[in-house]
């Protein structure tokens, strides 16, 4: 009896993988074994559906090591690239963002080669081209409403189990860092949660890129179960993010909502007033006395800030036409030739941070990147329907919280931050995408 190929196939490559499987379990320790198992599992799903490699990302990055986040992305990133030039062969997709993003990826390398601490800028350097890449690959598999609907959902759970490990170190009372709190201007904060990113400021940086989308599919979920579950989620997330302290964050999340507010229902602006002045005298003394110190110049942390930013400023004065090189580590290494009794990493603002490493034309660059993200963003949502349209207002709102934070701390200086920053740019550029093609469709 001949066996056909189709069948020589289905016996060979099943015994391979098995021998394949065997052979690494006598020569591997059982961890290392079950990464390498779990590697050529996420290689064979990816290159069936690179959408679940983006969707694995999107939800174990907050969880794993730094250097663990970057490898798994570059490695779907790079999936994605086998899958278009060697499998499906489809054609990149071009959009009206390209030349903003190629200007700042420019700019960065620039800044990288005439840096003050080449080393030191490299670093910083291959998180932003990493996490470019793997939006650069968001962009172009997300084909429908549907798959952004799941990739955004597993995201938004990804911050919701970030956010339960907040509310256990709440619920046992963590002691907050005395770093973090001025006792005398705050004598009734004894915790502020930061769950796994190691700080409340940096945990509220995060939770503000993923609230905002966790409100935009409550917002525009029809279903009353969905609905249920996203307003659970949007609890979730928004009770954390009080529990932060964070006045940047809170005050960016309030500004990423003002945008959504403004994008979706101008009407709720009016319910909105009396809401905020009756919030006002329910809140808790805690949260009432840390709200009061963000004008009061005497709080320690803005006095640290303000005496930074005064720094940073002679800086920008002395490096203004290329800066000091891109990353923290030269910001880190000039800071200290002005002042040695402070130990600075950065200069608690992402714009004077990017200008003081970049000089003039790297702040241009940035400025030009999100201008026209926010230019085309809009154009988008005006001819969507109304999902689409929705989540694009999440997706702008997630985007101005954390540019508003950014005035108050450099976003830009951790890699889980980095990355989720252009993951959310991805988001959004995608949604401009599907805006566009059901705009064309219509035609």
């Amino acid at each position: 009896m001949v066996v056909n190929e189709m069948n020589l196939k289905k016996i060979i490559l099943p015994l391979l993988i098995g021998v394949i499987c065997a052979f690494l379990y006598v020569y591997l320790d059982n961890k290392m074994f079950i990464a390498m198992i779990g590697g050529i599992a996420l290689i064979c799903m990816s290159l069936y559906n690179v959408n679940i490699g983006i969707g694995v990302a999107l939800f174990t990055f907050p969880f794993v090591t730094k250097s663990q986040a970057l490898l798994l992305l570059a490695f779907i990133a790079v999936i994605f690239a086998f899958d278009r030039m060697f499998i499906n062969n489809h054609r990149i997709r071009k959009s009206h963002m390209d030349i903003p993003i190629l200007l700042f990826i420019m700019m960065i390398i620039i800044s990288t080669l005439l840096s003050t601490d080449i080393n030191g800028s490299i670093r910083d350097l291959a998180i932003h081209i990493i996490s470019i890449c793997f939006m650069f690959t968001m962009i172009n598999s997300i084909k429908n409403k549907q798959e952004l609907n799941i990739l955004i959902t597993i995201f938004i759970m990804s911050a919701v189990l970030v956010s339960i490990y907040g509310l256990y170190q709440y619920k046992i009372g963590i002691k907050a860092d005395s770093a973090w709190v001025d006792v005398a201007n705050n004598p009734d904060l004894k915790t502020r949660v930061y769950s796994i990113f190691g700080n409340p400021n940096i945990l509220a940086e995060y939770l503000i890129m993923a609230l905002p989308f966790s409100v935009a599919l409550f917002w525009s979920s029809k279903n009353m179960l969905k609905k249920a579950t996203f307003l659970v989620t949007t609890l979730i997330l928004t009770i954390t993010l009080v529990l932060t302290f964070s006045r940047g964050g809170w005050l960016g999340f309030a500004f990423g909502l003002f945008i959504f507010i403004i994008i979706v229902e101008k009407r709720l602006l009016l319910a909105a007033i009396p809401v905020g002045i009756l919030s006002i005298f329910l809140m808790p003394a805690s949260i009432f006395h840390r709200l009061m110190t963000i004008t009061n110049l005497s709080d320690s942390s803005n006095a640290y800030r303000i005496k930074v930013w005064s720094i940073t400023l002679d800086i920008i004065r002395d490096n203004w036409l290329t800066g000091v090189g891109f990353g923290y580590l030269p910001f880190k290494s000039t800071f200290v030739k002005y002042i040695r009794t402070m130990n600075v990493y950065h200069s608690h603002n992402m714009y004077l941070e990017t200008f003081s490493e970049m000089g003039i034309l790297g702040i241009l660059s940035l400025i030009f990147l999100i201008f026209i993200v926010f230019k085309y963003s809009i154009i988008a949502i005006k001819k969507s329907d109304a999902y689409i349209s929705t989540l694009g207002a999440g997706a702008l709102a997630a985007f101005a919280s954390i540019l508003f934070h950014g005035l108050f701390e450099n976003v830009l200086y951790l890699p889980r931050i980095i990355i989720t920053f252009w993951i959310v740019i991805g988001f959004i550029l995608t949604i401009q995408k599907l805006a566009n093609l059901e705009g064309n469709k219509g035609i």
